[in-house]
């Protein structure tokens, strides 16, 4: 059996589990057993690392250029960490959360601190979500209700005009604690438009980790993606990534241009 299949087999164990399972204190107290076992993995971050890294959420710059990468997720996979972990320091998930033995070997293998926390959304800023689409029939509801279920406020709406949606877009990322997010096929068109207006930083795509590296790059509080150029799965995800690095700011090296 290779490694793939096992990693596999392993997160449908801790799924089944998590799914199946009564509140146990028994378990609980195992995790924390366990837990302690890996308190190793942060006993080598300096403490004043730890001081630049207090806000789990909150404002730019994002979570993960200090070093912190917040999953939200009930089940922790290499899916959620996979491609994020080259410039963390620590990874913040719920007490409730289910890390599967491939994350916790794979954090071990690079020295990453695994934290628990009470209740992230105590801990991290809240990020509104002005969800848009623009020339698609796509069906929203389903993908409203996935980003809500990962703790984000997602205000929905849909224009007939590519133009009217970036216009109003605009105005939605110029407000506190949002970033905007255009699903259209026309997603070339819609990020040369977006990106003509000022404090308009705009990214496109649907792969999660290319994503989220752009966003980083210049700060992007605007992502335009196609519906047609990936999966469902695949969708969420690039727009949980993009939401989960908080507003960003823009970059000094970029601000006179794109400020």
């Amino acid at each position: 059996m290779n490694d793939a299949s096992i990693d596999i087999e392993l997160v449908v164990r801790e799924v089944l589990a998590q799914l199946a399972a009564l509140p146990d204190k028994g378990r609980g107290a195992r995790d924390e057993g366990r837990g302690a076992k890996n308190e190793g993995l942060g006993t080598s971050v300096p403490s004043e690392v730890g001081s630049r890294q207090s806000a789990v959420g909150g404002q730019s710059p994002s979570n993960e250029q200090l070093g912190t990468l917040t999953v939200t997720s009930r089940v922790v996979t290499m899916n959620d960490v996979g491609g994020r972990l080259d410039s963390i320091r620590r990874v913040v998930v719920s007490r409730q959360s289910v890390v599967t033995p491939a994350v916790r070997d794979e954090l071990l293998r690079r020295g990453i601190a695994l934290e628990q926390a009470d209740s992230l959304k105590d801990r991290a800023a809240p990020v509104r979500l002005a969800l848009m689409t623009a020339g698609t029939d796509f069906d929203m509801a389903t993908l409203v209700a996935a980003l809500g279920r990962e703790g984000f406020r997602v205000e929905p709406s849909a224009s007939d005009c590519l133009i009217a949606a970036i216009d109003t877009l605009a105005g939605e990322v110029s407000k506190p604690d949002t970033l905007g997010v255009l699903v259209t096929p026309h997603a070339a068109a819609g990020v040369c438009l977006a990106n003509r207006l000022s404090g308009v930083r705009a990214v496109s795509g649907v792969d999660a980790p290319a994503v989220a590296a752009a966003s980083a790059a210049v700060g992007g509080n605007l992502l335009v993606a196609d519906p047609r150029a990936g999966s469902f799965f695949q969708l969420k995800q690039a727009i949980t990534e993009f939401a989960r690095g908080g507003v960003r700011s823009c970059p000094e090296v970029f601000r006179k241009r794109l400020a």
